[in-house]
């Protein structure tokens, strides 16, 4: 995504603070794409030099363009991933990556001695609105692409839980201290509510349900997602539009065109996202969420 929405770089910086980190070091966004998060890093850590690394070319011109307090580079820059890191930090990589045992060893040759780091991606922990929909399908886990959820696209090639990855990284010395968890329950119905009714559609076929009970919970959460989208979706749209870089001029166009009914809609919005931050701050550090911030140190 070229851009994220304020609530969500806002909960990264949250945590990047809660981390207590020294006042000054070198940081590194792996697999920063457009730069966006490398950004919040930066502003997070103020005194601290930041870098963000990508496997596109593509991206990392746009994010030095967009953000040059930053400096990126190709993962393949040999010069360049000489440096050693004293934190590095991760948006939603590991679940694209083929072989992550690789990709651990390059994650690892990349940090001194005694780095730390904070990984953000999709959570397999049971518990979650979303995991309990795909425990009621035939077709919810797909054990081949390492459990990944039903409705993932096919770049997502897995979803760990938290004792996956701590598996994953304890053979380098690194040692889970901090975690936080997302979209447990509120915050699940906000992204489903706020995407699209074709894919409320396949959220919640009953069809592919495993009993009567299933089939009934699903039925019952499609009319309760698709009623929330009907009222959510002028200011989902506008907000929408807010988000796009470069702002052309038929989007400024379409923002106007849903502004008055934005208006309308905006308190039902309001309401749905006041219910996601509100489960974020109470229960953040329950497993039973859909995503996870999971930091280690060695």
């Amino acid at each position: 995504m070229e851009e994220w929405p304020r609530e969500k770089k806002q909960r990264v910086f949250e945590v990047i603070r809660s981390l207590s980190l020294p006042e000054t070091g070198i940081a590194l966004d792996f697999g920063c794409g457009n730069g966006v998060f490398t950004e919040v890093l930066r502003q997070a850590l103020p005194e601290w030099e930041i870098y963000g690394c990508d496997i596109s070319r593509l991206a990392i011109e746009n994010a030095q363009q967009r953000f040059p307090e930053c400096s990126f580079f190709v993962s393949d820059n040999e010069v360049v991933t000489g440096l050693a890191f004293d934190f590095l930090f991760s948006h939603h990589v590991l679940e694209h990556v083929f072989d992550i045992q690789k990709t651990a060893r390059e994650i690892n040759d990349l940090l001194k001695s005694n780095a730390c780091m904070l990984h953000v991606f999709p959570c397999g922990n049971e518990g979650s609105l979303e995991q309990k929909v795909c425990a009621m399908r035939t077709d919810g886990v797909d054990a081949q692409m390492e459990n990944r959820f039903f409705f993932e696209d096919e770049g997502h090639v897995r979803r760990m839980t938290t004792d996956d990855m701590n598996r994953l990284v304890e053979p380098f010395g690194f040692k889970l201290e901090l975690d936080y968890y997302s979209n447990q329950y509120f915050g699940a119905i906000k992204w489903i509510s706020q995407y699209s009714p074709r894919f409320i559609f396949n959220f919640t076929d009953a069809r592919k349900g495993r009993d009567a009970t299933s089939r009934r919970f699903l039925k019952a959460l499609r009319r309760k997602l698709l009623f929330l989208y009907v009222l959510q979706m002028p200011s989902t749209l506008y907000h929408g539009y807010r988000l796009t870089r470069p702002r052309r001029p038929m989007v400024t166009l379409k923002m106007a065109c849903v502004w008055v009914p934005n208006l309308v809609s905006l308190p039902f919005y309001a309401v749905v996202n006041a219910l996601a931050a509100r489960e974020w701050k109470q229960s953040g550090r329950q497993p039973n969420g859909s995503e996870m911030y999971v930091f280690y140190r060695r």
